[in-house]
C-alpha cells in the first residue's frame, strides 16, 4: 500500500506553531545579546566536540563544518542588528509620551504596523522591528535622531564615516561595515561572493577581493567576529547608558513637579533596562 502522500503545504504553515517563549534575558538588550552569541558558539563547540570524538575524515568534517560556520557566522550578525532593534525600541517606548517633535521620523508604521501596535502596546516595535538595520547609515541616522536634544542638533553617530566623529569608533564602523556585507553575501548568495560583492568589499577593505569564490569561515573567524561583536555591543550599550539621561530630561515637556513618582524615576540607573549588570552601580 502507497504511503499517503505529505502535505508540504499544511506542513510549512505548521511550523509558524513550533515557537517556545523568549528567555528571560529578552527584557535586557545587552543579556539578550550576549545569550544568543554565546549559544551561537556554544552550538558550535558542541557539534565539533562530538564530532571529534567520533572520528572523522579531515576533509568531509571541514566541509560540513564551513556550513556550520557561514550559519554561525551570520547568526552573530544577526544578533547584532536585533540588538540595535531592542535598544531603540526602549528608547522610544520611554520618550514618545514625552516628545512632539519630528526624531521619530526615520521610522515610517504603515497600516499593518499601526494594527500591530494597537495590540503589541509598544510604539517601538511597531517602529522597529519590522525593518532591516544592517547598515551603518541606518543605524547612525536613526539614533541621531532619537538621542537629540528637542528640536536641537542631532546625537552623534553609532558608526561614523571616515569623515564624521567621534573619531575613536571610526575603525569599529568600517569593520561593522564588513560584517554586514559578509552576511548579505552569506544570507542571499549561500556564501558566494558575486561580483556585486567583490566591489563592495573592495571598498571596505581598499584591496582586492575575488569573486566567484565561496566564503570558508575557520574557527578562529568566528571566535574574532564574536569578539568583535561583544565589545561593539558593550561600547554601543555604555555609550547610550552615559548619553540617556541627558537626553531623556531635555525631552520631558512638561515641569517635573507634574510628573508622577513613577515618572520621576524614569532616567534613574536603577531602572535603565538597557544597562548590563556591570554597569549599574
Amino acid at each position: 500500500m502507497p504511503r499517503p502522500r505529505t502535505d508540504l503545504h499544511r506542513k510549512i504553515r505548521e511550523i509558524l506553531g513550533h515557537t517556545q517563549p523568549l528567555p528571560s534575558e529578552a527584557s535586557s538588550p545587552i543579556r539578550h545579546f550576549d545569550r544568543n552569541a554565546n549559544a551561537i558558539m556554544s552550538t558550535l563547540r558542541y557539534i565539533e566536540g562530538h564530532l571529534a570524538l567520533a572520528g572523522f575524515y579531515e576533509s568531509v568534517y571541514e566541509r560540513h563544518l564551513a556550513n556550520l560556520r557561514r550559519m554561525a557566522l551570520a547568526s552573530l550578525v544577526e544578533s547584532f542588528e536585533r540588538f540595535l532593534k531592542e535598544l531603540a525600541v526602549l528608547c522610544i517606548d520611554s520618550l514618545v509620551q514625552f516628545v512632539s517633535d519630528d526624531r521619530f521620523d526615520e521610522f515610517s508604521a504603515k497600516g499593518g504596523q499601526i494594527a500591530f501596535l494597537l495590540t503589541a502596546g509598544s510604539v517601538g516595535k511597531a517602529l522597529c522591528e519590522s525593518d532591516t538595520w544592517v547598515t551603518n547609515k541606518t543605524t547612525n541616522e536613526r539614533f541621531k535622531k532619537l538621542l537629540k536634544l528637542p528640536f536641537g542638533e542631532n546625537w552623534e553617530s553609532l558608526f561614523p564615516e571616515e569623515n564624521q566623529p567621534p573619531r575613536g569608533e571610526r575603525d569599529r564602523a568600517r569593520s561593522l561595515s564588513i560584517l554586514w556585507q559578509v552576511r548579505h553575501t552569506i544570507t542571499h548568495n549561500v556564501g558566494v561572493i558575486t561580483g556585486s560583492d567583490a566591489g563592495k568589499f573592495k571598498m571596505l577593505v581598499k584591496s582586492d577581493v575575488e569573486s566567484s569564490r565561496i566564503l570558508t569561515p575557520k574557527n578562529h573567524d568566528i571566535i574574532s567576529v564574536k569578539r568583535f561583536l561583544s565589545e561593539t555591543a558593550q561600547s554601543v550599550n555604555q555609550r547610550i547608558a552615559i548619553a540617556w539621561p541627558k537626553y531623556f530630561r531635555s525631552c520631558i515637556l512638561i515641569t517635573p513637579h507634574s510628573l508622577t513618582p513613577s515618572q520621576r524615576l524614569v532616567p534613574s540607573r536603577k531602572n535603565w533596562a538597557f544597562r548590563s549588570p556591570s554597569m549599574v552601580p
